[in-house]
């Protein structure tokens, strides 16, 4: 399958415009087949490269090059030591056709290595060796293979998250293939454009170019491309919250890679089936398309590999299988590491805190979320840097078509040059216009960032589920309470209380009903309590009330009216039968030192109240 994918992106990338005095013509229509954007099986496409080799003479140098410049670009690429092979062969002949440099088969060696070690996912590699080709491209001032680089390393960086640099080698590339007069590549090229603005977060644009490419490719019976559409399309559906379309796309693209015997490519559109499940809450079904996905997909298929663990992660965590969750979620964070991608990780790390903190480890949970907080604000900084750029890149897209009409039109050089000095004026004018719109835009996103950055901060404080503080923010506000009251001699006081036969409700009702429990609780006891206190969620069902300036007679005063209002709350408007209530235990600030030991006292007392009966107040 890997290999197919390979074919069907890159084998447009090889230059048709030869002249050869030796005629051959059934080796120039094998050519033009292969070269023609027709969806080929792998037994066939094996087929006509031995024949496309067994017919040439070995004088006929032109299309002895052509040969290694297709195989390359055709060799299995299915397992990590198959991607090994290839770039090993692409090495071999570049040693070979070292000189002169630069050539056409060295740049489209190169650009065929860059592309194995791409799917490798070895991205930090390619980037210097690929601007080299690209550049070596423009000294030959070939627009074809400058057109093939260009798209490469768009779709690269597009993969990667740099979805400005992406458009605007995409749209020279686009720009490029048109003027060529190469429909069938310009279509590819133009799908990864959609691809670009779906990742980019504009799904309905991508959407719109997505569904006029399926009608293309339909029209003119190319079902592998409408295929291959369709499965964008459904990503941009999903991208918009529409899941059952999303659905039924993604199972017609299964359905067609069954037909094609591609057992890989099925299971890989399946983990897209499952993601899409998940939303729409239905957990089984999903964890049944997994759990057979898992069969075939390994960890070299990267992409598929990651989110088939993250969305396991996701099922077992909604269902209750925190050890499993965290497992799964373990091995969708080191795939998404080793591959860069930083999108997949920052939904790891969120979902990974979002376990830790139900299963009620802590110190994990903050880690976890302090890691896609630090992820999450590096990638906004690198989204102001990208959209300041994309802004330049869409007003930069006249100096991009001027570039290309050059390269294809070189006789009209001296009269552009010409244009351009006459409209010199006129251009500093627009220069001085882009700057103060970009410097506009970077003060814009900056403030924004500013913004951003205070909302991660409350982000790290707040109980995701009660929109409480947290644990450590109710401490430390605990400490800062505790510390005045030192200073001022004026009482504090702390109510600890928690739901009753919590672990009941639970088992019983589920944790979605629990949840809705905790945030009743929650919004009912914050709604009782003065501004100047803090009320905070320090455990599943625990709760922590900070009362500055509260002796201890007031504060049994309102843990009593706390428990008696939420005694006689109608609970089942929540579930049928639900009867929900609370045990309080109170402490006073006498001298403590640390928080400690006030907190100790309450949980004391805390216990008492259990031991009561519950549904009532003890005091320490």
């Amino acid at each position: 399958m890997a290999r197919i994918i390979a074919f069907f992106f890159s084998i447009g990338f090889i230059c048709i415009a030869y002249a050869n005095p030796i005629e051959n013509p059934r080796a120039d229509e094998i050519y033009n087949l292969l070269d023609g954007g027709y969806f080929i099986s792998d037994e066939d496409n094996r087929k006509l490269l031995d024949e496309y080799k067994s017919i040439l003479s070995v004088d006929d140098t032109i299309r002895q090059k052509l040969y290694i410049r297709l195989n390359c670009w055709n060799l299995p690429t299915n397992t990590i030591e198959e991607m090994k092979e290839a770039i090993n062969y692409a090495d071999e002949y570049l040693q070979i056709y070292n000189q002169p440099i630069p050539s056409s088969i060295s740049i489209d060696l190169q650009y065929c290595r860059v592309w194995s070690l791409h799917m490798q996912g070895e991205n930090d590699r390619v980037f210097t060796e690929l601007d080299v080709a690209i550049n070596s491209a423009y000294q030959l001032e070939d627009p074809r293979l400058i057109a093939d680089g260009r798209s490469i390393r768009g779709a690269i960086l597009s993969y990667l998250g740099n979805f400005s640099a992406a458009l605007e080698d995409l749209i020279t590339a686009q720009n490029l293939y048109e003027s060529l007069n190469l429909s069938y590549w310009a279509n590819i090229n133009l799908g990864e454009i959609a691809s670009s603005y779906r990742r980019f977060g504009d799904a309905e644009t991508a959407l719109k170019y997505q569904i006029k490419l399926e009608q293309n490719y339909l029209k003119n019976q190319q079902f592998y491309e409408a295929n291959q559409t369709n499965s964008q399309i459904a990503l941009s559906l999903e991208k918009l919250d529409r899941y059952e379309e999303a659905i039924q796309r993604n199972k017609k693209s299964r359905d067609f890679w069954l037909t094609q015997n591609e057992l890989v490519a099925a299971a890989n559109t399946s983990v897209n089936i499952a993601g899409n499940l998940i939303r729409l809450n239905r957990l089984n079904e999903a964890d049944t398309i997994l759990q057979q996905a898992k069969k075939l997909i390994i960890p070299d298929n990267d992409g598929s590999y990651s989110y088939m663990n993250l969305f396991l992660g996701e099922v077992h965590f909604k269902q209750g299988h925190y050890d499993q969750a965290i497992i799964d979620i373990t091995e969708a964070e080191k795939s998404f590491n080793d591959n860069n991608n930083i999108r997949g990780l920052n939904q790891t790390l969120q979902l990974k805190s979002q376990i830790y903190q139900t299963s009620q480890q802590w110190q994990q949970a903050f880690e976890a979320l302090e890691s896609f907080v630090e992820s999450h604000m590096s990638q906004d900084k690198h989204v102001i840097s990208e959209r300041n750029a994309e802004m330049q890149a869409r007003f930069n897209t006249n100096k991009i078509q001027n570039e290309n009409e050059w390269l294809i039109q070189r006789d009209k050089d001296k009269e552009q040059q010409l244009d351009i000095m006459q409209r010199n004026e006129h251009m500093q004018i627009v220069i001085i216009i882009l700057v103060a719109i970009i410097l506009i835009i970077v003060s814009i996103f900056a403030y924004k960032q500013l913004i951003r950055k205070q909302l991660f901060k409350r982000l790290a404080l707040t109980d995701e589920l009660t929109k409480l503080a947290n644990r450590r923010d109710t401490y430390s506000q605990g400490n800062h309470f505790l510390k005045a009251a030192q200073l001022s001699g004026k009482p504090f006081s702390i109510i600890s209380f928690d739901a009753d036969h919590f672990k009941l409700v639970n088992d019983n009702l589920g944790h979605d009903m629990g949840d809705k429990v905790l945030v009743k609780l929650a919004s009912m006891t914050a709604s009782m309590m003065r501004e100047t206190d803090v009320v905070g969620r320090v455990g599943g069902e625990e709760f922590l009330i900070l009362l500055p300036n509260i002796d201890k007679t007031k504060a049994i005063e309102i843990a009593n009216r706390l428990v008696d209002t939420i005694d006689k709350y109608d609970w089942s408007q929540i579930s049928p039968h639900l009867h929900q209530t609370v045990s309080a235990g109170v402490a006073s600030y006498s001298n403590e030192k640390e928080l400690s030991p006030l907190l100790l006292k309450a949980d004391k007392a805390l216990y008492s109240a259990k031991a009561a009966g519950r549904n009532c107040v003890k005091a320490e």
